[in-house]
């Protein structure tokens, strides 16, 4: 491994690697540090070739490479994180990537709901697992969870069981990376316009529907750059979307009364 890098003090383009970054938040994502000079590593399960003609042609964009990724296997993680941190190792490290399933929780089945939790949960664990030994002290590993880690929404048993989870996981993983100078930050989007919403919305619950207004929805670029913005600024919860971060705010200090009194009425009108 090489010596520790500390990004504050150095002079060449931040390596940052991010899963899921064929499409959505995580596509958003390598736009914007290619914009900043940043060199960035794609890792997704999709074919990547478009996005890294796209992120090559962005003027003053760093080198940009990608690699074929199945989060759910965690040999393969480790194997492709270390080919991929042989040529250069990450300061930044965005787990993007996982599935939703938008349906009542019968209506769910088994291969369906351990597929979510494997890609999702185990997924996240395997990132964290593969990525670790190629993290020096002052680098940072994001995760990327969601509003529906923090808050039940009808429809979401499986994703929010996925997602409570990896908040869970993130929690621990900045108390014990800490001491090893490695930053965590967890981050809790609500709905955000990207091609994996518009196909959920083509057959997801009307009272998933209903209940998703209570956090709102964001346009990708609105929230990758609160999303870009908390992770420069190594904040651990980044919650983008001021109705998000409100109905954040009253589910704690309400202990969820007032956030399950709204859901139980807008689930039964």
């Amino acid at each position: 491994m090489s010596q520790s890098r500390k990004i504050e003090s150095s002079s060449s383009p931040r390596q940052v690697y991010i899963t899921g970054g064929a499409s959505g938040i995580g596509l958003q994502l390598a736009r914007d540090y290619a914009r900043s000079g940043c060199a960035v590593t794609l890792f997704d399960i999709q074919p990547t070739d478009t996005a890294v003609t796209e992120l090559s042609a962005i003027p003053g964009a760093g080198p940009v490479r990608a690699f074929a990724l199945d989060v759910s296997d965690p040999a393969s993680v480790r194997e492709v994180f270390s080919g991929a941190a042989a040529e250069q190792g990450p300061d930044v490290v965005i787990h993007c990537a996982g599935i939703c399933i938008a349906a009542p929780f019968d209506e769910i089945d088994d291969d369906a709901y351990t597929r979510l939790i494997n890609i999702n949960l185990l997924g996240s664990r395997h990132v964290a697992v593969g990525v670790l030994p190629h993290l020096n002290s002052g680098s940072q590993l994001v995760f990327v969870a969601s509003m529906a880690g923090l808050v039940g929404c009808y429809g979401y048993s499986a994703y929010c069981a996925s997602k409570y989870a990896v908040v869970g996981l993130a929690e621990v993983l900045r108390i014990e990376l800490a001491p090893r100078g490695i930053d965590v930050s967890l981050v809790c989007p609500p709905e955000v316009e990207t091609p994996m919403v518009v196909e959920e919305r083509k057959s997801r619950p009307k009272q998933t529907e209903s209940l998703k207004l209570m956090a709102g929805t964001l346009p990708v670029e609105h929230a990758v750059a609160q999303i870009r913005r908390g992770i420069d600024q190594r904040r651990f919860l980044i919650i983008p979307g001021k109705r998000a971060r409100s109905l954040w705010f009253t589910n704690k200090l309400l202990p969820g009364f007032l956030t399950r009194r709204l859901a139980d009425f807008l689930v039964s009108q």
